[in-house]
């Protein structure tokens, strides 16, 4: 009989460091299309390949082993997690930096 030891400190920190990951990722990059000017589809389309990208990254800097560091998370779920709440930051630093630079 094996003994598996599981430390919840542990995975409640992971969980937001990956978390605090892809909110940073949204900010960054509202303002990055922000700034190209990016509108419409082509805006929504930027932060859906990036979400995939640091999603893709943060998957490959675990080895693409999620058990070891998440218990119970797919990889689909943990790609698509966060997708909402990085969103809404995405869109409010994308349309705060358009209109900086485009409409001022």
């Amino acid at each position: 009989e094996s003994m598996e030891v599981f430390d919840q400190h542990a995975q409640r920190q992971n969980t937001q460091k990956m978390d605090s990951i892809k909110s940073f990722m949204g900010i960054v990059t509202g303002c990055c299309a922000g700034i190209l000017g990016l509108t419409n589809m082509r805006g929504i389309a930027f932060f859906v390949v990036m979400h995939f990208v640091v999603s893709g990254c943060l998957l490959g800097r675990v080895g693409g082993d999620l058990e070891k560091y998440r218990k119970g998370v797919t990889k689909i779920n943990f790609v698509m997690e966060g997708l909402q709440s990085s969103f809404m930051s995405y869109m409010l630093f994308w349309t705060l930096f358009y209109g900086l630079v485009y409409l001022f």
